[in-house]
């Protein structure tokens, strides 16, 4: 016979042989161990109120392990934590420390229970969940063994209930938006200059629904009419709510909008081209004399001169508010001494004569109560009466802005002005 041929049979023989020997999991006897530990929660979900806090919201009760010898020693460990924590040591709450549980030996269970306020203590102290956000809470309870003759696979159960947390009324932003289909792009909202509660915008809207989408401590809300009722209420402030809920105002006319939400007020002001705020107008005599040709000229920036600008027209460079169009924001560098504020800082016409900037409306402090002219200051962070003319009296007052000043509001509308170091 071929040695080769041989040798493959030899080889053969012997592989039979370790196959016939090679151990089948399957095919072998081995007792399987019989987990007795049952956990159940009391709820599949709950809800914390301000009503609820002292009762007791949420119970886990669970059945023992499975029994061994004496000589293995059983222990019980619970822990409670937010889903998607994996119970990290930061934010796990555990039997032993942060709270006890019990064996009733007339049912033979083991329980444990957590009152509204502990939840909700937890929920935003140590969890540090977003306001108003629902979230889920996992319970997991071990059965360990130590000691015996052998290594005894613990018995783990897990349950999660989800929990409601006290809705908190909230009126506030890190991010607010215009959206809905009146709008083609979505569009962030800011906060106005003169004041931080105040978001505004203004453009374009096409027929359909408008919504305001805020995003605060990572949970979406929207802005929505406090009556449940979208249909416009043109140029009139409404009461508005802010939560999960999407109720739009409906926009059956295209055009431009002005969209006023005020944080503070919690209303919602909404303009169309019909009731828009429109800009100031001033009409007046240059030099304040009546046979001069009467002057119309829209305010849309002042120049400040006087003895705290060196007696040179100053160009403020003021913002107008996308809120009302007839106030205006100072943010710039310190302003002090007396100034009037005028109209323009080169020549102007009325009819068909030119004046120069010295014979133009301006803004400055009240006049005697004999309707004479006067220097008078200002206090700082304090709302303050605005005069304006064209006359000789009023165009010869200064008032006097505090030092330090770089922060000025004009409100023409309401003839004040709000000066301040910001």
């Amino acid at each position: 016979m071929n040695k080769n041929i041989v040798k493959i049979l030899m080889v053969s023989a012997v592989a039979g042989i370790f196959s016939a020997c090679t151990y089948d999991p399957y095919k072998t006897d081995i007792p399987k161990t019989e987990e007795k530990l049952s956990l159940s929660a009391s709820a599949e979900s709950v809800a914390i109120t301000e009503e609820n806090l002292s009762d007791v919201l949420l119970s886990y009760s669970w059945t023992p392990a499975r029994s061994l010898p004496d000589e293995y020693q059983l222990t019980y460990s619970a822990q409670l934590d937010v889903v998607g924590n994996n119970f990290g040591s930061e934010t796990v709450i555990s039997s032993g420390a942060g709270f006890e549980f019990e064996f009733d030996e007339s049912t033979g269970m083991f329980s444990c229970s957590f009152t509204g306020e502990q939840l909700n203590n937890w929920y935003s102290d140590r969890w540090k969940l977003p306001v108003n956000a629902d979230f889920s809470l996992e319970f997991r309870v071990v059965a360990s063994w130590e000691g015996g003759p052998t290594y005894e696979m613990p018995e783990v159960r897990q349950v999660t209930v989800k929990v409601t947390p006290i809705q908190v009324i909230i009126f506030a932003a890190d991010k607010m938006s215009i959206g809905g289909n009146a709008i083609s792009t979505e569009t962030e909202i800011n906060p106005t200059l003169e004041n931080s509660n105040v978001y505004a915008w203004y453009g374009a809207l096409t027929a359909g629904d408008l919504l305001i989408p805020v995003e605060y401590d990572g949970v979406n809300y929207y802005i929505h009419p406090a009556s449940g009722d979208g249909s416009l209420k043109d140029g009139q402030a409404d009461p508005v709510v802010m939560d999960q809920t999407e109720t739009p105002w409906k926009i059956t006319e295209a055009g431009n909008y002005r969209v006023v939400i005020n944080m503070e007020d919690k209303t919602a002001t909404i303009y169309s081209a019909a009731t828009d705020l429109q800009p100031k107008i001033v009409e007046f005599y240059p030099n304040g004399v009546d046979t001069n040709p009467l002057a119309t000229m829209e305010v849309t920036n002042l120049f400040a001169y006087g003895a705290g600008t060196g007696w040179g027209w100053k160009n403020l460079n003021l913002t107008q508010s996308l809120a009302d169009p007839q106030v205006f924001v100072y943010s710039g560098e310190a302003l002090s001494g007396n100034m009037k504020f005028g109209l323009t800082n080169g020549e102007f016409t009325a009819g068909d004569q030119t004046f120069n900037q010295n014979n133009c409306y301006c803004y400055t402090c009240p006049l005697k109560e004999d309707g004479t002219r006067q220097n008078a200051s200002i206090q700082a962070d304090k709302l303050e009466v605005l005069h304006g003319g064209s006359d000789g009296e009023t165009r010869n007052s200064y008032m006097g802005i505090p030092s330090g000043t770089t922060f000025i509001i004009f409100d023409l509308r309401n003839m004040t002005i709000y000066a301040s170091a910001r």
